[in-house]
């Protein structure tokens, strides 16, 4: 039996479906079922088409994952591997997120100077910093003023890095997950607080999407779903769609649960949505006791409730 899983063909797009596939391998051996042949099938979406223009300028949504879906929808794929932060928050009825990896480090980080070699560099010139991410771009010029100039820049992180290296910017602010995942890690200047630099939802978590019908598929995602990572997974997605936004949108976020002495947990959210016609700042406290899909409901009904009354007493 052969397992088709679909991917982007970028090297981290790459990267993460062999952590998939290495986790699913080490389970099914814990668990003493028999170990399928996993086979890895490369699909071009119309992000990677589009190199010349930034991505909060290229039409529509899903543009990282649409392609990839189809095929999994036709069933020419088993499962589908995604960064979380690219999948839009409404998804084929066919199709589903059947596991949430254990979430990396969801923060942001700067290759090339420190924050404080940029704060001082942009008291006495413009200093050129590289993202394709208007989120990034916003809290970038509210964090270090007018004198940042903001380089549009795609492609792969070692191609980005380059860009650095050869004075194309003088920074660059990506992913921490992304260089962990890539081994990258001596490269990083600076590490932005993300309960401060907000962090886009999903960011961190690698989603694996399959056929609802595919049963397999979903009892086989079952032995790599980490539980934490899917209730925060939801809950992020979730407050997108309720307020308003899709995954290329300039929508910021810090969630984290904290374990309290007696057992219970607690989850922490941080919200902010950036926009150019308005700026929202939300902090709230929520109690659990389980992460069981009842209770992911109930808190995300809650919060989001809250946060929608809150707007719109605010505005």
């Amino acid at each position: 039996m052969v397992i088709r899983v679909g991917t982007r063909g970028s090297k981290l797009a790459l990267k993460q479906t062999e952590i998939f596939i290495e986790k699913l391998k080490s389970e099914l051996k814990k668990s003493g079922e028999n170990e399928p042949d996993f086979e890895i099938i490369k699909i071009k979406t119309k992000g990677d088409k589009i190199l010349d223009s930034p991505l909060s300028k290229i039409p529509g949504k899903g543009f990282f994952v649409k392609e990839i879906e189809e095929e999994l929808a036709q069933g020419k794929i088993d499962f589908a591997v995604h960064s979380l932060k690219d999948v839009p928050t409404e998804m084929p009825e066919n199709l589903v997120i059947s596991a949430f990896l254990k979430r990396d480090p969801p923060g942001d980080v700067i290759l090339g100077m420190t924050k404080q070699e940029i704060a001082l560099s942009s008291e006495k010139s413009k200093v050129k910093i590289g993202t394709s991410s208007l989120r990034r771009e916003i809290q970038l010029k509210k964090m270090f003023g007018k004198n940042i100039e903001v380089i549009p820049i795609r492609g792969n992180l070692d191609t980005r890095i380059r860009k650095v290296e050869r004075k194309e910017c003088d920074a660059i602010v990506v992913a921490y997950c992304g260089v962990i995942r890539l081994g990258f890690e001596d490269k990083i200047s600076d590490y932005l607080d993300p309960r401060e630099f907000l962090y886009a939802p999903g960011q961190g978590i690698i989603a694996v999407e399959a056929r609802k019908d595919n049963e397999l598929a979903i009892h086989l995602s079952k032995l790599v779903d980490d539980k934490e990572s899917r209730f925060l997974g939801t809950l992020e997605r979730e407050i997108v769609r309720k307020i308003g936004g899709g995954c290329n949108s300039p929508f910021g976020i810090f969630s984290e649960i904290k374990k309290e002495p007696g057992g219970d947990k607690e989850v922490v959210l941080f919200l902010k949505f950036c926009a150019f016609e308005r700026n929202i700042s939300y902090e709230s406290y929520f109690k659990l006791s389980d992460f069981d899909s009842s209770e992911i409901s109930e808190c995300v009904r809650e919060i989001c409730e809250k946060v929608e009354k809150d707007i719109r007493r605010t505005f």
